[in-house]
């Protein structure tokens, strides 16, 4: 950012910011994180599967069945995943996700390895479920809202990005102050013959520019609210398709449910730590589906700049290394995997 587009920033937020009143793009960008300035971020996860008390409902009513499902489900052993994420030059968000079958994670016991070159395309293209999760995984890791903005603009009516909460008046008048500010910073005998579109001579024009400047830079968004729930209060997003709670102090994403008729599917997410002194994630992530209980743990986040190797090469390193291990094992038929 060089000091004409830093200035305006600062003026935009000096003159716009009305109230502390938070948008659900904003939630959504895990703002008490520090910046990401790294080329490759790694994050490690450890999956459970537990049976759901609705799941077992749905089994026949025969008591040996039920045992059985029980049985199948607790011995399942846990699933180990690893992602490696990189955001392009283009803006593109890279995902390899590599999945191990015991906690050791090393390259004989990989099981599957899959890659996404765009994660916006991936999520866009799968069920909903799978979307919202790697949404909520570019959220947690990249401090970005893009992916999950693509995700809501699709499956949701009521939501409103930043861009549509912007006045368009107000923007038009940031882009031409911009523009006015780089074309006098290559000439400044500019400012003599170019009326400043900020502080225009002409009283008239000058009426209708302090009326716009007037006007807060966004609109409020209307599906976010301040609650108070076991004396404790939230910021709540409630969208057509969507519930999601976040602490009202850091921000911290807490609790999220999605579905149209019922959320069918609830998440809840705590213990945020830092895992490198400026990253933070929650530590225990639980996600509830009717068929399935999935307690989700981050082993280690690590971020690190490599560039000496591309996505692609890493891509085609992990499946020599998958077709050498020669695993049996499958995943188990989870969304996170599809």
């Amino acid at each position: 950012m060089n000091k004409i587009q830093k200035a305006l920033l600062i003026l935009i937020i000096s003159l716009s910011v009305k109230g502390n009143i938070p948008t659900t793009e904003g939630l959504f960008r895990n703002g008490s994180n520090a910046d990401v300035s790294a080329s490759l971020i790694v994050v490690k996860f450890l999956i459970e599967k537990e049976i759901s008390d609705e799941a077992l409902n749905l089994t026949p009513d025969n008591s040996e069945a039920k045992e059985e499902v029980v049985f199948t489900e607790k011995n399942q052993k846990p699933i180990y995943v690893k992602y490696l994420i990189s955001l392009a030059a283009n803006g593109r968000v890279q995902v390899i996700q590599v999945s191990y079958s015991n906690g050791k994670m090393q390259d004989s016991q990989i099981i599957d390895v899959r890659y996404y070159s765009n994660l916006k395309d991936k999520i866009l293209k799968t069920d909903k479920k799978s979307g919202l999760f790697y949404s909520l995984l570019s959220t947690l890791t990249l401090n970005r809202s893009d992916e999950l903005d693509s995700f809501l603009k699709v499956n949701s009516k009521n939501y409103k990005s930043n861009d549509e909460l912007v006045d368009p008046e107000k923007k038009a008048l940031y882009a031409k102050y911009k523009r006015y500010l780089n074309l006098t910073k290559e000439d400044e005998s500019l400012k003599e013959s170019m009326d400043n579109p900020y502080r225009p001579q002409d009283s008239d024009i000058a009426k209708v520019v302090n009326k716009v400047k007037a006007n807060p830079y966004m609109k409020r968004d209307e599906n976010v609210s301040l609650v108070k729930e076991n004396n404790q209060f939230f910021w709540k997003v409630t969208l057509d398709t969507m519930e999601a709670l976040f602490e009202n102090d850091n921000l911290h994403l807490e609790k999220l449910s999605y579905g149209k008729v019922d959320k069918d599917l609830k998440m809840t997410l705590d213990d945020y730590i830092l895992f490198n002194g400026n990253h933070e994630m929650p530590k225990h992530i639980k996600i509830l589906d009717p068929e399935n209980q999935l307690n989700i743990r981050t082993l280690s986040l690590t971020h690190l700049n490599l560039a000496n190797k591309n996505m692609n090469t890493r891509y085609s390193e992990y499946m020599g290394l998958l077709k050498e291990a020669n695993n049996k094992e499958i995943l188990p038929a989870l969304f996170i995997f599809r």
